[in-house]
């Protein structure tokens, strides 16, 4: 591997290119891990950024070592960037040839919002790493026209022209960085993802802490209040994130209203989001909004999860979910819904419970079984907690990052490098025999054009 500081004492510089249409979530939390370990290991950030800031405090502790160009590339649906045209292209080039980073990251979502920027970076010569932190885009399944009086079939042009605006920003990047097995499986299969490039990096633990103490005294004064006076601890089952429709809450609050269990059951919800209105007002159809209760967003997870027995997570799409991954480092048993990388993330049931996506019924189920069954949820919540110590480790996923930016930071580095000692070399030679020798400027511009087009 190439190690930036090994032949060059220039510290690192990169570009991350991201859209935050929120302050929280998973997006959020990797990203601010990413921008941490880089600048951590003395490397400069450029941030192409479109949307929310989230990086206040990196900036207060490492001050002009990361800059945060308000771009504005895409919106708040993820649009502005996703169709290619020349003038994007030509604008996302100058921004590369202006900052002139070693190596760019473009953090993708699942539509693939990055896309002018991809190709504006590689026309610049900066090799790109494009990172996919969620479940592939579903194709557009648009039946193929049928030609000459219905007799002859279509060759599905649409859906063809579809995969290959996503697969160009693949074949480009120098990289593809999944976080799960399944995740990259599913681009591959839909979009024809290049094999070669694919790498799959974790998730990481942001804090190791110790599993937190579960007590009687965890229960706020309303919610104890509320609940019957049987003598026997409430079981809480709850949830950490944002509280958007795409969580899908609902299914939580349905399977915990359906419980028939001995042991009295309340929910506690962290977070903010469009849909806590709604969701309030469904947990009073049904019941139990005395049993339910909002901790709004909080700065410290950890306390949350300690009040917790049990985390559930109902999302119908998901590749690889950061507050699980967190309950299973607080030690806390989880039930997550079989999709993307979930069943991975519990190896496969081992570490945690999956049930289907939306499927009341059996969440209801293995929700009754985990209340009424401490020794059961003493025994995933161990097994949870030692699989996200020991394979998410935040320094050993930091080291793998660090190794793979290194080692095309330093390529290009050695690129350039010759490009421009070829022509320098050349000059020294002109003047040597009496011709007219090669100026400095025009051995940049040279280097650079040529380093573009081998890039």
């Amino acid at each position: 591997m190439s190690e930036i500081g090994r032949d060059n004492p220039r510290p690192g510089h990169l570009a991350l290119v991201v859209g935050h249409p929120a302050r929280t979530g998973g997006m959020e939390t990797f990203c601010r891990f990413l921008a941490e370990t880089v600048l951590a290991a003395g490397w400069r950030i450029t941030v192409a950024l479109s949307g929310e800031n989230v990086y206040g405090p990196l900036r207060a502790a490492f001050g002009e070592r990361i800059d945060i160009d308000e771009v504005d590339w895409i919106d708040r649906a993820c649009a502005g960037d996703r169709e290619y045209t020349w003038s994007r292209i030509a604008d996302r080039r100058r921004w590369f040839r202006r900052v002139r980073p070693d190596v760019a990251v473009v953090v993708q979502s699942s539509n693939t919002p990055f896309r002018c920027a991809v190709v504006g970076a590689r026309l610049a010569g900066v090799p790109v790493v494009s990172t996919h932190r969620t479940m592939a885009w579903p194709v557009e399944d648009v039946p193929s026209r049928r030609h000459v009086f219905g007799l002859v079939p279509g060759i599905g042009l649409h859906r063809r022209r579809v995969v290959a605006k996503t697969w160009l920003t693949a074949l480009l990047a120098r990289r593809v960085v999944y976080n799960s097995e399944e995740v990259r499986r599913e681009y591959e299969r839909l979009y024809r993802y290049p094999c070669r490039r694919g790498v799959v990096i974790s998730n990481a633990v942001m804090t190791v802490v110790e599993p937190p103490v579960r007590g009687p005294t965890d229960l706020s004064l309303a919610a104890s209040r509320s609940l019957p006076d049987s003598g026997i601890d409430a079981v809480t089952i709850g949830f950490v994130g944002r509280i958007g429709s795409d969580k899908r809450l609902d299914v939580l609050l349905r399977a915990v209203a359906a419980m028939k269990s001995e042991v009295p059951v309340r929910v506690a919800l962290y977070g903010e989001g469009a849909q806590r209105a709604s969701l309030a007002e469904l947990a009073a159809e049904l019941g139990i909004a005395n049993r339910v209760e909002w901790g709004g967003i909080t700065d410290d997870p950890w306390s949350a999860y300690g009040r917790m027995d049990v985390v559930v997570l109902c999302s119908p799409r998901e590749s690889s979910s950061n507050m699980v991954l967190e309950a299973m480092a607080a030690g806390k048993p989880v039930v997550v819904t079989e999709t993307g990388g979930m069943a991975e993330l519990v190896d496969r049931g081992r570490c945690g419970i999956c049930v289907p996506p939306l499927a009341v019924d059996v969440l209801t189920m293995v929700l009754e079984k985990l209340a009424g069954n401490p020794e059961l949820r003493r025994q995933l919540g161990e097994r949870a907690r030692a699989k996200a110590m020991t394979e998410h480790d935040p320094r050993a996923i930091g080291r793998q990052w660090m190794s793979l930016l290194s080692d095309l930071a330093g390529r290009r580095r050695q690129r350039v490098g010759t490009l421009v000692d070829e022509p320098r070399a050349s000059a020294r030679a002109d003047q040597r025999d009496g011709r007219t020798s090669v100026g400095p400027g025009r051995i940049t511009a040279r280097a650079e054009a040529r380093s573009s087009l081998v890039s």
